[in-house]
C-alpha cells in the first residue's frame, strides 16, 4: 500500500516545483521584478467517497512577499501512478494568488476502479510497487515538465497467510487435526482472477479416518468478499497420519475497486480474512462440514497520504464457534420378530435424544448402528443399520439382527451347565458419521438373564406299588434326576431310584423305556441298556440315563418362541418287568411327569 511519508514528500516537492514555476511564468508576463514566492506546506487527504469514485483534496499554503498578487496564467497539470496505472490526474487552469500568505486548493477524483487495477500489477509484481507522480506547469509561450518523483510501495499479505506454527483444531473439545506448515502463493494476475493458492500440513489425531472431498473457502477483505466458491479435490487421512491441503483459490480482482472504498472509509483498516471448510459428498451432493480446516485473519493498516508505513499483522484464529453433542441413547426394547426354522429375529427400538440443533450439523449426521446378541457367551445373532438422517430432539429407530438358531444348541448346553440359567447380552455399537469423520457415541451393553427348571416334577413323586399280573411285584422309589454334563449332541438325565421285590420270587428288570419331548419336538426315544435283577423281597439300587437328543433344540426353539416362549415337557417312563407269573410292560409314574417351561429371553433387568 502507497505510505504517507513517501507520497507527502513528493507531493510537497511536486508542488512547490509547479508552483515556483507559476510564479516564474507570472514574473515573464509581468511588467516588474518581483521575488519569488514559496510554498511553505502541502496536506492532502481523502474527501468524499462513494462506490466508484475517491476525492482527493490537495492544499498547498503560499508566502508571496511581494506588493501584488500574480494574475492567474499559470496552468498546472499532475497525475500520480503505481505501476503505470493512472490512480489519480489533476489539473487546474488560470492559477493565481495574491500577496502574502494564501491557500491553494486542488482537487481530484480518483475511478477506484484503477485500485483494481493496480492491485493485477501489484500482485504479479511479487507485491512491490513503483510510485511516481509527475507534473506539467504551462503558460503563455512555454511550457515545463518537472522531474517526475518516485517511490516503492511494498506490502506482504503472502507472509500473513503462511506460517511455521502448528494450530489444533478442536471438535467437541478434543483435539482433531493439527495443521502446520502453512504455505501462501499468488498466481498470474489479471483483470479478472487473481489465484491464491494456501498449502498445509494435516496431522489426524483423531480416532478415526478424517475425509474430506473437497473444501469450500471464503476470502474476505473488510466485509467486501473476494471469493466464496469449492474445491472438490480434498484430502484423506488415517489415524496418527499426515497428509497435504492443496486449495487453489480465484479470487476477483475487480472486488478490489468495493473493497477500496470501505478501506478509506474505515480510517484505512481492513480485515482479511482466509477461511477453508471442508466438503463431504452425501447422495451426491456436497455439504459444507461446520469446520474451519484453514483460517487466517490478517489487519491490514495503510496511511496512503500521510507518513506510516504499511501494517500487516496476524491475527489469533478464533475459537471454533461450532460444538457437536453426540446423540445419546435414552432407551431401547427387544422384542422377537419374524421367526423361521433357520432364523430368529431380534427387533431392537431405540430411543435417541439428539441435542444438536444446528442444522447444518444435522444435515450431515448420520449414525451407524450395529449389534450383536450372545447367550451364555455363545453369538447368537448380529445386525447393522445405517440412520440416515437424524432430527434434533427425540427420535426412535428399529434394528433388527437374525438369530441363527442353529446356535441353539451351543448356549442351550450352557444353560444346563450352568444350572438352568443364562445370561442374553446385546452388545450395541453407535458411531456417528458426519460425513467427514466419525465419533463413538456411548451406549450401554444390554444384560438380562433367564432360569429354567424343566425337570420340575420328574422324579418328585412318591413311591409307586408296580404289579404285574395282578400282583404287587415291585416297589419303585424315586431317588434323584439331575443333569448330567450336556454338550451341542447331548443333554443327559440321570436317574437314581431303589427297586424292592415285593415278591418271593426273583423279579427282573429287562427294559426301561423313556420318552422326552419339548414343545413337541421328541427329545428322546430309548431304551436303556441295562437289565436289572431284585432278588426275591430285597431292595437294589439302580442308576440309568435319558440320553436327550440336544441338537434338535433349534427345532424346539422355532416352536417356543412362535408359542411366546412356552413349551411342554413331557417325561415318559416305562418298565417290562418278568416275573415267573409272565412279563409285562407298566407305566412307572413316579419318574415321569409334565411340566411347562415358560421364558423371557430378552426382558431387561
Amino acid at each position: 500500500m502507497l505510505s504517507r511519508r513517501r507520497i507527502k514528500r513528493v507531493v510537497a516537492i511536486s508542488l512547490g516545483v509547479v508552483l515556483l514555476s507559476a510564479v516564474a511564468v507570472g514574473v515573464l508576463v509581468g511588467t516588474g521584478v518581483l521575488s519569488e514566492p514559496s510554498v511553505s506546506g502541502v496536506e492532502s487527504e481523502w474527501g468524499t467517497v462513494t462506490g466508484e469514485t475517491t476525492e482527493i483534496r490537495t492544499t498547498a499554503t503560499v508566502d508571496n512577499p511581494n506588493p501584488v498578487g500574480v494574475p492567474g496564467v499559470v496552468d498546472v497539470a499532475y497525475s500520480a501512478r503505481l505501476n503505470d496505472v493512472v490512480l489519480a490526474r489533476g489539473e487546474e487552469t488560470g492559477v493565481g494568488f495574491g500577496t502574502g500568505t494564501s491557500e491553494l486548493r486542488l482537487s481530484t477524483q480518483m475511478s477506484n476502479t484503477r485500485i483494481a487495477d493496480w492491485w493485477v500489477t501489484h500482485v504479479n509484481g511479487d507485491e512491490r510497487s513503483t510510485l511516481r507522480v509527475e507534473a506539467t506547469v504551462s503558460g503563455p509561450g512555454f511550457s515545463r515538465e518537472v522531474p517526475a518523483q518516485r517511490s516503492t510501495v511494498e506490502t506482504d499479505l503472502l507472509g500473513g497467510f503462511a506460517g511455521d506454527g502448528e494450530r489444533t483444531v478442536d471438535f467437541q473439545g478434543e483435539p482433531f487435526l493439527r495443521v502446520r506448515g502453512q504455505t501462501a502463493e499468488w498466481g498470474e494476475a489479471d483483470e479478472s482472477v487473481t489465484p491464491l493458492t494456501v498449502s498445509s500440513t494435516v496431522e489426524n489425531v483423531h480416532d478415526y479416518p478424517v475425509t474430506l472431498d473437497g473444501v469450500e473457502y471464503t476470502v474476505e477483505m473488510n466485509d467486501v468478499t473476494l471469493a466464496d466458491d469449492r474445491r472438490l479435490s480434498g484430502v484423506a487421512v488415517d489415524p496418527g497420519e499426515t497428509g497435504t491441503l492443496d486449495v487453489r483459490m480465484a479470487l476477483d480482482s475487480a472486488k478490489m475497486a468495493d473493497w477500496w472504498a470501505n478501506h478509506v472509509n474505515d480510517s484505512e483498516r481492513s480485515e482479511v480474512s482466509v477461511r477453508l471448510y471442508g466438503l463431504v459428498e452425501r447422495d451426491g451432493e456436497y455439504e459444507r462440514v461446520p469446520l474451519r480446516i484453514y483460517e487466517r485473519s490478517l489487519d491490514l493498516e495503510t496511511d496512503v497520504l500521510g507518513g506510516g508505513a504499511t501494517g500487516v499483522t496476524a491475527r489469533e484464529p478464533p475459537a471454533q464457534d461450532v460444538s457437536f453433542d453426540r446423540p445419546e441413547v435414552a432407551d431401547a426394547d427387544r422384542e422377537w420378530g419374524e421367526v423361521t426354522d433357520a432364523t430368529t429375529e431380534v427387533l431392537t427400538t431405540v430411543a435417541l435424544n439428539n441435542t444438536n440443533s444446528d442444522a447444518a450439523i444435522n444435515d450431515l449426521l448420520a449414525l451407524d448402528v450395529s449389534q450383536r446378541t450372545e447367550i451364555n457367551g455363545v453369538p447368537v445373532a448380529s445386525g447393522h443399520r445405517r440412520v440416515a438422517s437424524l432430527d434434533a430432539g427425540r427420535s426412535e429407530f428399529e434394528l433388527a439382527s437374525a438369530m441363527n438358531n442353529s446356535r441353539v444348541p451351543s448356549w442351550w448346553a450352557r444353560h444346563i451347565n450352568g444350572g438352568e440359567r443364562s445370561t442374553i447380552r446385546t452388545i450395541p455399537t453407535v458411531r456417528a458419521d458426519l460425513g467427514f469423520t466419525q465419533f463413538d457415541v456411548s451406549v450401554p451393553d444390554r444384560t438380562s438373564e433367564f432360569e429354567t427348571d424343566v425337570l420340575a416334577g420328574i422324579g418328585d413323586a412318591e413311591s409307586e406299588t408296580v404289579t404285574v399280573g395282578g400282583r404287587e411285584t415291585l416297589v419303585v422309589r424315586p431317588g434323584s434326576v439331575a443333569w448330567g454334563t450336556a454338550t451341542p449332541e447331548t443333554a443327559p438325565v440321570d436317574v437314581r431310584a431303589t427297586l424292592e421285590n415285593q415278591q418271593r420270587e426273583e423279579v427282573t428288570v429287562t427294559a426301561i423305556d423313556y420318552r422326552v419331548t419339548l414343545g413337541g419336538v421328541v427329545l428322546a426315544n430309548r431304551t436303556v441298556p441295562e437289565s436289572y435283577t431284585v432278588p426275591p423281597g430285597e431292595s437294589r439300587a439302580v442308576e440309568f440315563t435319558m440320553e436327550l437328543d440336544n441338537s434338535r433344540m433349534d427345532e424346539w426353539w422355532v416352536r417356543h418362541v412362535r408359542n411366546g416362549e412356552s413349551s411342554a415337557m413331557e417325561v415318559a417312563v416305562t418298565a417290562t418287568i418278568e416275573t415267573p407269573a409272565g412279563t409285562e410292560t407298566v407305566p412307572l409314574d413316579s419318574l415321569s411327569g409334565n411340566s411347562t417351561v415358560a421364558t423371557d429371553v430378552l426382558a431387561d433387568d
